[in-house]
């Protein structure tokens, strides 16, 4: 899914992609700011600041997920874990690690790392909304729905489904209690899997109360949950089995010899 995309730069050293997909929920973002939100909540704004307004939300608020993606591949990095790059698609972001933390501490270091981030800017941004009054008013008003949208990022990663970040950490507190990666891997990848349909039967619930878009929207996250969560287990599965072996075991050795001789 996150194959394709298009490079934007690198920041420490970590290459950052936008996915094509992305485009489509930066412009559903920017749209629902700039034609609902804001004029719903300041109604003498014109619509050319609402726009404006709606396009420079929508760039911070992804810069938000950057930061916080970019401090689970920084914290990744320090503990010896590649890291191939950051892509930024129509869920968020993914840091895209080439190989497992070798530790429980690791990954609960790393884990945590982007919620935190993300408690951090959301702080930020609501002590300009509360604390900087005499700005201009749509400086504060971004900063307010920032500063309350990184807070829920932070929350809504918490949630113990891998391989969200709170999956993540409750996979690193199994593996520390157990010793066992799979094992661990196993338990979180279920719950991972468990929410994703929770997710999924909350989106249809809201569709049949009329709510379209936020449950087409949570049905389609549950989806994604569910499917990474399977799909995470059975990477790491796959590549405990292989571990085991080595390459000449899948081989043929006994291949038939052509005389030089022979003609076509």
């Amino acid at each position: 899914m996150l194959g394709g995309g298009i490079s934007i730069g690198k920041a420490f050293g970590i290459t950052i992609r936008l996915h094509y997909s992305w485009f489509i929920v930066f412009v559903l973002v920017a749209w629902s700011l700039a034609a609902g939100y804001f004029p719903a909540e300041y109604p003498g704004w014109g619509l050319p600041i609402a726009i404006v307004a709606g396009v420079v939300t929508s760039l911070l608020f992804f810069g938000s997920v950057l930061a916080h993606e970019l401090m689970h591949s920084i914290v990744a990095k320090s503990a010896g874990i590649p890291i191939r790059g950051i892509t930024l698609f129509i869920f968020g972001g993914v840091s895209q690690m080439g190989q497992e933390p070798e530790k429980p501490q690791d990954e609960f270091r790393m884990a945590i790392a982007g919620p935190l981030t993300s408690l951090v800017l959301g702080g930020i941004f609501l002590a300009i909304w509360f604390f900087l009054k005499g700005l201009p008013e749509v400086i504060t008003a971004i900063a307010s729905w920032l500063g309350w949208i990184n807070i829920f990022l932070a929350g809504f990663n918490l949630v113990p489904g891998f391989p969200l970040d709170g999956g993540r950490v409750l996979r690193s507190l199994l593996w520390w209690r157990s010793k066992n990666l799979r094992s661990a891997t196993k338990i979180a990848s279920n719950v991972g899997r468990a929410v994703g349909y929770i997710f999924i039967f909350a989106g249809i619930w809201f569709i049949f109360q009329g709510n379209w878009f936020n449950g087409l929207w949570l049905a389609l996250i549950g989806w994604f949950l569910q499917s990474a969560a399977a799909g995470s287990y059975k990477q790491l599965a796959l590549q405990e089995t292989l571990r085991r072996h080595k390459v000449i075991e899948a081989m043929t050795t006994d291949c038939p010899m052509v005389s030089p001789e022979t003609t076509i």
